[in-house]
């Protein structure tokens, strides 16, 4: 749980503005504001002074009131931050909530993680979501990741690779630098979805971006693209290129693609030795189809052989 803080003293601001919301409200009273219309040019000036004070004075109070709530929240995270330190996680997710009532943001994202997790409280990620749009909707950029994420994978609310996406593009632009490779990702499952509606121009627009900054998903999306010419002109050969570059990142599509490229000769010279080397890469990166492409680059080893003789 990190010690992050939030700056959000504006005193001079609030001021400015009850000062002008007095003297607009003294101005368009006339008077006492009881309908008399007024009690002569002396009576207004004391109606104005009346309204001033009573409305610095009210917001002294208010800004009064949120300088203890602050103070107040930023002492029971501070607390909570101990009481975590020592794995007193029913004690630390108590301190926050009451600091993330009081608004603090860093104690919402904090108390939504507790909830999202079940940690020192009963598990609840639709609670959690709610925690999370709370300190969003002060701008907070961690909140936009943690929504990002409750959106990618489903927790507490319906996944939505669209909203997912919109939300890791504002912790992005925020400085939330994880949110880059998060943002490609969920550009794959928009593309897939795009794939499934046949708008595979809509598709490549999305993957090819993040292709070219590293994503490996996406490279192997866009290779098959280009090896099967869905939404783009077909070229075996660059396809081959990006598998290599998503092989290179041990994604077990690509070095299945491999694979299948060696074996049929798709933008590579045919070298079933070659092909089966892939396979079995494959196959120990977990991917169990693998096995049959294996038994079946075998016996094709084995008739050639059989053939030669």
């Amino acid at each position: 749980m990190e010690r992050n803080r939030m700056n959000a003293d504006a005193t001079d601001a609030e001021q400015a503005k009850t000062a002008e919301t007095a003297e607009t409200a003294a101005r368009s009273a006339g008077g006492c504001g009881c309908g008399c219309g007024g009690l002569g040019k002396g009576s207004n000036k004391l109606v104005i002074a009346i309204w001033v004070v009573f409305l610095l004075g009210f917001a002294c109070v208010l800004m009064y009131t949120r300088s203890n709530g602050r103070a107040e929240s930023e002492k029971l995270l501070n607390d909570a931050y101990a009481l975590y330190e020592k794995q007193d996680f029913a004690g630390a997710a108590d301190l926050l909530r009451r600091s993330a009532e009081l608004g603090n943001p860093w104690a919402q994202i904090y108390y939504g993680g507790c909830l999202k997790n079940g940690s020192g409280v009963a598990a609840d990620p639709a609670a959690a979501v709610e925690w999370y749009r709370k300190a969003a909707a002060q701008d907070n950029s961690v909140a936009y990741y943690e929504l990002a994420v409750c959106y990618e994978y489903g927790q507490g609310v319906a996944p939505s690779p669209d909203e997912a996406f919109a939300w890791y593009k504002k912790a992005l632009d925020g400085g939330i630098g994880e949110a880059q490779m998060a943002l490609w990702r969920v550009a794959v499952a928009k593309a897939n979805d795009l794939f499934a509606h046949q708008r595979y121009r809509e598709a490549v627009e999305l993957l090819k971006p993040a292709a070219e900054e590293g994503c490996a998903e996406a490279q192997a999306c866009f290779a098959a693209c280009l090896m099967n010419a869905s939404g783009v002109n077909p070229d075996p050969f660059a396809a081959v290129e990006w598998y290599r570059k998503a092989a290179a990142q041990n994604n077990p599509t690509a070095i299945y693609s491999l694979g299948v490229c060696y074996e049929n000769g798709e933008g590579v010279d045919r070298n079933l030795d070659t092909a089966l080397e892939w396979y079995r890469k494959a196959l120990a990166a977990g991917l169990e189809d693998a096995q049959s492409a294996i038994i079946r680059v075998e016996k094709l080893q084995a008739q050639n052989e059989a053939g030669s003789d």
